[in-house]
């Protein structure tokens, strides 16, 4: 899968943002703007159209890390650890259902077949009833 440009610079500035949480937000919004202006400048001036030349560029401005590092000393804060990535249980239970519902129909499917078959699916165990045997006259 291919990116573009934008969503390198995108993906960047949100990752410093990330970053920037305990600063206040008129800093964080600031410090993005001029970010995002430096960046734009660097693409106007040197012309830059390709993700690698603009990769460059942040690679230039620093880590995320370092970007946001810097600012927290500058204001006198601590960074917040990134939180961590937040774990879906939906998708694990949609495929186990999923999956019950095939195994319930692969059932479904071989009762039918079984009993639309000639011969019942099991041997019927009934004892065949004898004749009914009259009692006979016995002579007195």
């Amino acid at each position: 899968m291919k990116t573009r440009p934008n969503d390198v610079v995108t993906e960047y500035l949100h990752e410093v943002d990330q970053r920037l949480a305990g600063l206040p937000v008129l800093q964080r919004r600031e410090l993005l703007a001029d970010l995002e202006a430096h960046i734009a400048a660097e693409r106007a001036e040197r012309n830059l159209t390709s993700e690698g030349e603009l990769i460059e560029v942040l690679e230039r401005l620093g880590s995320p890390e370092t970007v946001a590092a810097a600012a927290h000393e500058e204001a006198g804060t601590r960074p917040k650890p990134p939180a961590p990535p937040r774990r879906f249980l939906w998708p694990w239970l949609a495929a186990g259902a999923g999956v019950l519902l095939v195994l319930l129909v692969c059932l479904g499917v071989a009762v039918f077949a079984q009993s639309s078959t000639s011969e019942p699916a099991f041997p019927s165990t009934e004892v065949p009833a004898s004749p009914a045997v009259e009692p006979t006259a016995t002579p007195t």
